[in-house]
């Protein structure tokens, strides 16, 4: 269930995570550093937009699972990149394809599980009011931890005993093998949310959290949050 607690931190944590994971991208690329800025700088808008401003169930649950995918094949391309551009004599076309290499293996399994038919819907609606089934609560958030926390270990155990080559091939994998096992557990809920986005074109309010009532209360006693709901009252007021 989304709250107002773990609102707040599952956003900061991802945000915190994402920035800092960043740091070690490939940074002998063209203008790295001035991309990383430009995406720094406008995922801390987006953080502050999904804890103080955001009411959509579909846009917040969304975020949080592709920025999830994203972390670790942020590291597998990057990886991947820095590896080839080691072995070919500096960057270059292969290289590229290098990178692209692990994005474009993720990709094709959010397209296989986005184009497959829901087999079971994971959320529980009253009206526009969504929420997560209660046996599903929890369950996932812990396989998605075990799974970053086996392959952390198993990969630092491992690594330590190969050649340079070797433990970037496994790096490599392990990092993708880590996105697409989060895709693969959460395919129910992917489904499900976009059986929601879906709905939400026939209907006059989008989808949002069930707790919003208490998440409504909340924002009102932050000055953020203030700000957030004058700013959306203003666009969305008739010009005169």
């Amino acid at each position: 269930m989304i709250d107002v607690e773990n609102m707040k931190k599952n956003a900061w944590v991802l945000f915190l995570v994402a920035s800092f994971f960043g740091l070690f991208g490939p940074s002998g690329l063209s203008y790295y550093w001035w991309f990383y800025s430009v995406f720094f700088v406008l995922f801390f808008a987006w953080t502050l937009y999904l804890i103080y401003g955001c009411e959509r169930y579909v846009v917040f649950l969304a975020t949080m699972i592709l920025v999830g995918v994203a972390i670790f094949l942020f590291l597998a391309s990057s990886l991947a990149y820095v590896s080839v551009s080691s072995y070919t004599a500096g960057a270059n076309m292969i290289s590229i394809v290098g990178g692209l290499a692990p994005i474009l293996a993720v990709g094709a399994v959010l397209t296989i599980i986005l184009l497959t038919k829901t087999s079971y819907f994971p959320f529980e609606c009253k009206g526009n009011r969504v929420t997560v089934r209660r046996k599903e609560q929890g369950k996932k958030n812990y396989r998605i931890g075990l799974i970053a926390g086996a392959s952390t270990l198993t990969g630092g155990i491992f690594l330590k005993s190969v050649d340079a080559l070797t433990s970037n091939v496994v790096a490599i994998a392990g990092c993708t093998g880590c996105s697409i096992a989060i895709l693969i557990l959460l395919r129910h809920s992917i489904r499900g949310l976009r059986t929601l986005q879906v709905q939400e074109r026939s209907m006059s309010t989008p989808y949002t959290f069930m707790q919003i009532d208490e998440i409504r209360e909340a924002r009102s006693r932050w000055w953020l949050g203030r700000l957030f709901k004058r700013l959306a009252s203003a666009r969305h007021s008739p010009s005169a």
